[in-house]
């Protein structure tokens, strides 16, 4: 059955005020990639970094801080990121590619809601052929799943350390927390050669190689004595003499290699031969006000390639 035209001299006024902030909002979006590309240059021609989390990650805290009104905060951060990665393949082409994990779709998910539509992305086997990809310059992103104790060959024992160009971590997946979920299954990291830097505030991460008398206990309790705040700890065991025991340890704040607690902390462990490497980090994410999905929804996942 046909409807019936409906008419109001308001909601024709409404709609006109729309079309007119449309304009304007696309206008200033165009006006913003083209400052954009100026920055990029500039970057270039100084050699640094073109993509740069932590900055983002001020951005869009910033704009956080003053959002009000019946936008979701979700939104916002969803609508920033895209804009972000668009201009991001208009500066340098870049490449993103994406650990394919069995059970674990959602990976693929959380790299479209942080990169944006417009970039190119890619599955890949393993977290090691994504790091490898990285390594080899066919990419400039990895997206690797959060460490677990199960793995027999955790993908972080291969972040190069002593390296001009090592891959460190810098972003951590999702990127903004939902209040009623705060710890999820499906967080993930994403590395690059890019290095990791301050945002105000962030967590590191720690590389230790030592023997396995080592415990993890006493990494804990040795790296509360230097005044660090430990928040995690995975482990890699090994299983014969040619392997070294190894523990990624996450902290709070940001630390680098010069940051003296890291020298504190290896003489405090008090083994010959211990090393200890800063292999990156994540400005903390947004926590958002409101919860975003009720926690046993699954999080939609893109379909495999044929």
């Amino acid at each position: 059955m046909a409807h019936k035209p409906y008419k109001s001299a308001e909601l024709d006024s409404i709609r006109q005020k729309i079309d007119e902030l449309d304009t304007r909002i696309h206008d200033t979006l165009k006006e913003r990639a083209e400052l954009v590309l100026k920055i990029g240059e500039e970057k270039r021609k100084n050699g640094i970094e073109i993509v740069q989390p932590a900055r983002e990650a001020q951005m869009i805290r910033r704009l956080l801080s003053k959002h009000k009104g019946v936008l979701p905060e979700m939104a916002v951060v969803r609508i920033w990121r895209e804009l972000v990665g668009a201009v991001s393949l208009l500066q340098t082409g870049l490449k993103v590619v994406v650990a394919d994990i069995e059970g674990h779709p959602e990976y693929w998910d959380l790299s479209k809601d942080y990169f944006g539509s417009c970039l190119p992305m890619q599955r890949v086997a393993t977290p090691l052929a994504a790091i490898g990809a990285v390594r080899d310059g066919r990419a400039n992103f990895a997206v690797l799943p959060w460490p677990a104790d199960q793995d027999a060959k955790p993908w972080w024992d291969y972040l190069g350390t002593d390296t001009k160009d090592s891959i460190q971590m810098i972003v951590r997946l999702p990127h903004g927390d939902d209040p009623g979920e705060p710890n999820p299954d499906y967080r993930a990291l994403v590395v690059a050669k890019a290095g990791f830097d301050e945002s105000g505030d962030d967590r590191s991460f720690l590389l230790i190689d030592c023997e396995d008398s080592v415990s993890r206990a006493r990494v804990v309790a040795k790296t509360q004595e230097v005044g660090l705040v430990p928040l995690s700890i995975s482990t890699k065991h090994a299983r014969d003499d040619d392997e070294e025991h190894k523990h990624l340890l996450e902290v709070e704040g940001y630390i680098t290699q010069e940051n003296p607690k890291v020298q504190q902390l290896q003489d405090f462990l008090g083994i010959d031969g211990i090393k200890i490497n800063c292999v990156g980090g994540y400005p903390v994410p947004t926590q958002y006000s409101k919860t975003i999905r009720p926690q046993k929804d699954p999080i939609p996942s893109a379909p495999k390639p044929e």
